[in-house]
């Protein structure tokens, strides 16, 4: 009887997963000049807006009809909180509502079966938008910018929270109800991640002829110290380079004391963010083909970590991952890179926004390494 119970609660949660399926999928992307236009209007519409805005209007219209020095202050304080803190209430109020729909989000997820391509999940995120909206979960319709945002969205509040929770009752402590839909939904997920690694795994169309015709930036390079700066100076790493800068700034002002172990905390800080750089940079698809390089290279030493670096530079330049084929440095690099960005995660026991920690790939990550182990052995 539970289940048949189960089976007619999926069915009437799944009624909104066809309401899109004869009609052209329309995302907040689609209709929204960019993304800070749809921040701006999602804001305004916000509960958080409007109580600061009745909170500014009468101050600002005191400071207007008096000449007391109070009503000023307070009226650019309210003004700067608006700036700081109603991104933050929104990102949190979306949090919130978020894990009060997990199940409908996973119900959305069995449905539609997506895999790591992004494409995929533009229905699931098109009705989540509909049904959010019309069962008063959200002001507005348009919860979900883009489909990346549903993807991601899932990575950090289903993936990575579920899979590293290991016994049963702290998955429902954490889940409660949602629990078999979840853990069906990533069933379907996981399966059609396997099947997307299945090709990269044996698809040898993608090969270069000739890897001696590819040459690695420790031969074009004089130092790596210059590959390294050249990574430093781009857009990617402006933010970081910035927020360097400004704590040097900002720590000139104290005692030699204070400023030596907080410009020490804050390099290694920014040092780990800008490691994590390169993997972020990277899509599901473009680690599978990394591990598929690494699992099927013959001769894991020094010189098959070369030939796989040569292979990825030119397969992330041609994804335009990279401008030029500079991606890893050398063989000692590509390796570095896989035991720090891929295996590390296997025990990771958190999940960390700005960091994923691919668990779909965690499977094809101990093969690789089990493969590595194997090489070395023999």
């Amino acid at each position: 009887m539970e289940d048949i119970k189960v089976d007619d609660e999926k069915n009437v949660g799944l009624l909104s997963s066809g309401y899109l399926e004869s009609q052209k999928i329309v995302l907040p992307k689609d209709v929204f000049r960019n993304g800070f236009t749809w921040f701006c209007y999602e804001t305004f519409k916000s509960l958080a807006f409007r109580i600061w805005l009745l909170s500014w209007l009468p101050v600002t219209t005191w400071w207007k009809m008096s000449t007391n020095w109070i009503y000023p202050f307070l009226a650019t304080n309210l003004l700067i909180l608006c700036v700081f803190f109603l991104p933050l209430i929104q990102m949190l109020c979306r949090k919130r509502t978020l894990s009060k729909n997990l199940t409908q989000f996973s119900k959305e997820i069995i449905a539609n079966s997506p895999g790591t391509d992004v494409e995929n999940w533009e229905p699931i995120a098109a009705n989540l938008n509909s049904y959010m909206h019309e069962n008063k979960f959200w002001k507005t319709k348009y919860f979900f910018y883009g489909a990346w945002n549903c993807q991601e969205a899932f990575r950090l509040t289903i993936l990575e929270p579920f899979s590293v929770k290991k016994d049963d009752d702290s998955k429902l402590k954490s889940f409660k109800d949602s629990v078999p839909y979840i853990e069906e939904a990533l069933e379907v997920y996981f399966s059609e991640v396997d099947k997307q690694w299945k090709l990269f795994d044996t698809e040898k169309a993608w090969n270069p002829v000739n890897l001696d015709d590819i040459q690695l930036p420790k031969e074009t390079y004089l130092l790596k110290l210059t590959w390294v700066l050249k990574r430093i100076f781009t857009l990617q790493c402006l933010p970081l380079f910035l927020h360097s800068l400004n704590c040097i700034y900002i720590s000139w002002h104290y005692g030699l004391l204070f400023r030596i172990p907080y410009l020490g905390c804050i390099f290694l800080m920014n040092m780990h963010t800008f490691q994590n750089l390169r993997g972020a940079s990277m899509k599901t698809e473009h680690k599978m083909q990394f591990l598929s390089s690494i699992i099927n290279e013959r001769e894991i030493g020094a010189s098959g970590w070369d030939h796989i670096a040569k292979r990825m530079n030119r397969y992330l330049f041609e994804q335009n991952v990279r401008k030029n084929e500079d991606f890893f440095f050398d063989g000692i690099d590509c390796k570095w890179f896989f035991n720090y960005s891929l295996c590390s995660h296997l025990s990771s026991k958190k999940t960390l926004s700005h960091v994923p920690l691919d668990i779909e790939l965690w499977p094809y990550i101990r093969e690789a390494q089990s493969s590595c182990t194997d090489e070395s052995s023999a």
